[in-house]
């Protein structure tokens, strides 16, 4: 049995860049509301989802290191925004998590049931580091025992519940036109 390898195909010429900046444009709409009227109010294993980064992990792996990083950065910055935060920290782990995943997606040999796993693990550590960090550079004092044990390992956890299930629907509903396709090699 061959081994299937991903292969990333780029964009395609006119009336189809409308439709995907369109799908794009409705999985923007879903993941903002998703972060902030569905999330703050779901607490599973102790933790609330971050809708907007399975959404972006999603996209990624779908699309690519550019089309993720630009999502992640148009995602974190209207996310920032409904919710109050400060702006540019959320964009800035979004855009981060979207490259590095669709570099991932772009170079390793993914296998479609762990690939979601892998990245969304990765980028949740990844975020949840740089989100930190930027606390930290605000001049923010939090505890760090307190962030890592009852925030960032339940949040972990939860995320890498919910990657599967958000990359079936994200992939199911960028279906027209698909970039990343599976070869064999």
């Amino acid at each position: 049995m061959s081994q299937r390898a991903p292969t990333i195909e780029k964009p395609v010429e006119g009336s189809h860049i409308a439709l995907e900046l369109g799908r794009l444009a409705v999985l923007l709409v879903v993941a903002t509301l998703l972060e902030t009227a569905v999330a703050a109010n779901v607490r599973i294993v102790g933790a609330n989802p971050d809708f907007a980064l399975l959404i972006v992990v999603a996209v990624a792996l779908l699309r690519g290191a550019e089309t993720g990083a630009a999502f992640g950065f148009v995602t974190g910055g209207i996310v920032s925004i409904a919710l109050f935060e400060p702006p540019g920290i959320r964009s800035l782990a979004l855009v981060a998590v979207g490259f590095l995943a669709g570099r991932y997606a772009e170079t390793a040999d993914l296998s479609p049931n762990v690939a979601p796993i892998v990245s969304v693990f990765a980028g949740t550590l990844i975020a949840g580091t740089l989100s930190l960090l930027a606390q930290f550079l605000l001049g923010r004092e939090v505890p760090l025992a307190y962030l890592i044990d009852h925030w960032l390992f339940p949040v972990l956890v939860l995320n890498c519940l919910l990657a599967v299930p958000l990359y079936v629907a994200t992939r199911w509903w960028l279906k027209g036109d698909r970039r990343v396709r599976i070869s064999e090699t």
